[in-house]
């Protein structure tokens, strides 16, 4: 069972650190990392994730605001990733990266 992340309502830890967004796909680092490129306010969020409510934005948000150095260095490392995975999938045409992709999600 996921651990709530301290008092904080709408949020948890899972396993591995990464805090979500209660029993959502979201990850606080993909609305932060929409908030940050695109200037989206918790309004703005809202009218793009319109699954997600203000009070699951917000406390996402005030999350990031706590703890901006911990989310800050995840964006970092998850962009660092998609960089690797780029790199290597190099020159192959769009097919071949989109058969490689989903044999690693299957694996």
């Amino acid at each position: 069972m996921p651990s709530t992340v301290q008092t904080q309502p709408h949020l948890w830890r899972d396993d591995a650190g990464e805090v979500w967004i209660d029993e959502t796909p979201y990850k606080v680092t993909h609305l932060v990392t929409e908030h940050l490129a695109h200037g989206w306010s918790a309004e703005a969020l809202h009218e793009n994730h319109p699954d997600l409510s203000l009070a699951q934005i917000y406390a996402a948000l005030a999350w990031y605001y706590d703890h901006a150095a911990e989310v800050e260095e995840r964006i970092g490392l998850q962009e660092a990733r998609a960089e690797k995975v780029l790199a290597e999938l190099g020159s192959q045409t769009l097919r071949q990266k989109l058969s490689l992709l989903k044999a690693r999600r299957q694996a």
